[in-house]
């Protein structure tokens, strides 16, 4: 689950350098994702989160559900934007492509690992 927020803080750091045509909102909260992904990333593995049971690896797991649905949301806002704005040309931001499916695997993994874990 780490290294899956690792390669999130990637996907958003790009996010927020490739996005200069969308609004300032969100290159920020991509930004502020990006670091949210580190954070989670080094808590996890230097307080011994990252490892099955009890309720600091639940909690975790929660943060990291939540950081991973705000960045679909903010990924799928990127897409609109870069698609419908006048003079946007249209174009599709692979980036935020990559983060859609980046923090949907994030959900997807720490919401799996959540019901797996033995109670």
């Amino acid at each position: 689950m780490a290294a899956l927020l690792v390669v999130a803080a990637v996907a958003h750091g790009g996010l927020t350098v490739t996005s200069t045509a969308t609004s300032a909102f969100v290159v920020a909260l991509s930004g502020l994702l990006t670091v949210t992904a580190i954070a989670l990333a080094l808590v996890g593995l230097l307080v011994g989160a990252a490892r099955f049971g009890g309720d600091r690896e639940d909690h975790w797991l929660l943060a990291c559900a939540i950081m991973g649905a705000v960045g679909v949301a903010s990924s799928l806002v990127v897409t609109w934007l870069s698609v419908s704005r006048p003079g946007s040309g249209g174009g599709l931001n692979p980036w935020s492509l990559g983060v859609l499916l980046i923090d949907a695997l994030t959900v997807r993994v720490a919401i799996l690992t959540l019901r797996a874990v033995p109670r």
